[in-house]
């Protein structure tokens, strides 16, 4: 038997995941993965050109592509994505499932491509546990929006099987994928009827009887995991002064973390700062630690920016 690539886990392990080629700044969010959390603990899954992340823990998820092919026999697109890119965001997760059943992982932290971590996150793991959750994501509820996104989240190994056993047994049963779309909230300009891997996890977060945790709540202890750096509001009340020249969060950053400005409140910690959209991601290399990228290729690239400008 293969050694296992957990064996020497000194935290919660960190898992990013791509299929296909990966975007250039890559290599950037797992450096400062490694250096907040441990090269130990951070994980790249993929099923591309896995050679050219020797340097990370990279595996190579192409062999796990058979966990997804009971549920796409039962798959009906509703999306106005494409079919590949809406159902490879659902496949992502019966594939991470047959990697946590196989190496027995009892908890994981998911993060998406363009999410920088800036803390270590085995203690919020800690605040979890401790108090009987089974996951946390980022989530919530006001008159005006609904909103759930895995983005950022902690699964133990029981969630992440409950969801996939929802997941699959709503599309393959025709009552309760009919109440689905019924039911579903997140429809497109012209009427029709949008459903996504968050609208699934929306409405398996409202019906399991596991406790998940909104990550958002956190930022009452000053532990804030950001929801989207080009947006002021960060859910539960919390509005961000923005930078009005880069049109993301006004962000400080000190050697002891990056933070942002609360209105009337003040300085709040980022544990993650979550880069979506095209423009954004030019700006992933000026808020890595300092040690996870060298000074001088910090300065080229504000200046090779400013040049642009």
């Amino acid at each position: 038997m293969d050694k296992s690539p957990f064996n020497n886990l000194t935290g919660i392990p960190v898992f990013f995941l791509q299929f296909g080629k990966s975007p250039k700044f890559i290599n950037k969010i797992l450096q400062q993965a490694q250096y907040t959390n441990g090269k130990e603990n951070v994980y790249f899954l993929t099923d591309t050109d896995t050679h050219l992340y020797k340097e990370f823990n990279c595996i190579d998820i192409s062999k796990y592509a058979g966990a997804c092919e009971e549920f796409g026999k039962v798959y009906q697109h509703y999306s106005v994505n494409l079919h590949f890119y809406e159902k490879a965001c659902i496949d992502r997760w019966f594939i991470i499932n047959a990697l946590v059943k196989e190496f027995k992982i009892p908890w994981f932290f998911y993060a998406d491509c363009d999410l920088l971590i800036l803390e270590d996150l085995t203690p919020v793991h800690h605040k979890l546990t401790e108090q009987n959750y089974a996951g946390g994501m980022m989530f919530y509820s006001n008159i005006e929006n609904d909103i759930t996104s895995a983005h950022s989240s902690f699964w133990s190994a029981e969630l992440l099987n409950e969801f996939c056993l929802f997941t699959y047994n709503i599309y393959a049963d025709a009552t309760k994928f009919e109440a689905l779309l019924a039911d579903s909230q997140t429809t497109t300009p012209q009427g029709g009827i949008h459903i996504s891997d968050m609208t699934l996890i929306e409405v398996f977060r409202k019906q399991t009887s596991l406790a998940i945790l909104s990550l958002l709540s956190l930022q009452s202890q000053d532990i804030c995991f950001d929801m989207n750096i080009n947006m002021p509001d960060n859910g539960l009340g919390y509005n961000f002064i923005m930078n009005g020249f880069l049109k993301i969060k006004k962000l400080r950053k000190r050697k002891d973390g990056v933070f942002g400005i609360v209105a009337g409140k003040g300085e709040m910690k980022f544990y993650t700062l979550h880069f979506q959209g095209y423009f954004s991601k030019f700006l992933i290399p000026l808020y890595m630690s300092a040690s996870s990228l060298n000074i001088f290729k910090r300065v080229y690239v504000i200046q090779k920016y400013l040049r642009q400008r």
